[in-house]
């Protein structure tokens, strides 16, 4: 599972923090976090290379293997956490591949605010790869997930008025 946070010295979007020099001083890379457990279980390296993949794409950052991302427990099975923090791009004094790229184009229902807080995804150690094979391995996490091209396009209010009548 894959969480979204910003950080204390880009507390501001990316497209201006990136641009400071001080700011991109204090964080000067791309970076996810990921416990003891994960590292060892994936093959992480602490500060080494990691390439996380979702639905949508696949990026790389450094790890960071901390006790700040506790595995937890849903039902009968352990769900790793995988901490991604917001603010890197391709411009700026500081880049990196971009946590938004990872992400689903979804608005909370209520109050229409970006819904991209926790997410699925597979990590694993290196570099991510380039063109054509970055694709595939996208399209591979895609088959392993069962996700298609109409993969959750069901409207809640749909669904609703479809039972009802």
């Amino acid at each position: 599972m894959l969480t979204t946070y910003r950080l204390t010295e880009h507390h501001t979007a990316g497209g201006m923090s990136r641009w400071l020099p001080y700011l991109s001083e204090l964080q000067p890379e791309m970076f996810c976090e990921v416990s003891p457990e994960l590292a060892d279980t994936a093959g992480l390296d602490h500060l080494g290379w990691a390439t996380i993949v979702t639905a949508r794409a696949a990026i790389e950052a450094r790890v960071l293997v901390t006790d700040r991302m506790v595995p937890v427990r849903v039902h009968d099975r352990i769900v790793h956490q995988v901490g991604l923090p917001y603010h890197w791009g391709r411009n700026g004094i500081t880049t990196g591949d971009s946590a938004n790229d990872l992400t689903h184009m979804a608005l909370d229902p209520d109050v229409h605010i970006q819904e991209v807080k926790a997410l699925t995804c597979d990590i694993r150690p290196g570099r991510r790869p380039r063109g054509p094979d970055r694709r595939r391995l996208v399209e591979e996490y895609q088959r392993r997930a069962g996700i298609s091209a109409t993969t959750g396009t069901t409207h809640r209010t749909t669904e609703r008025l479809g039972k009802s009548g």
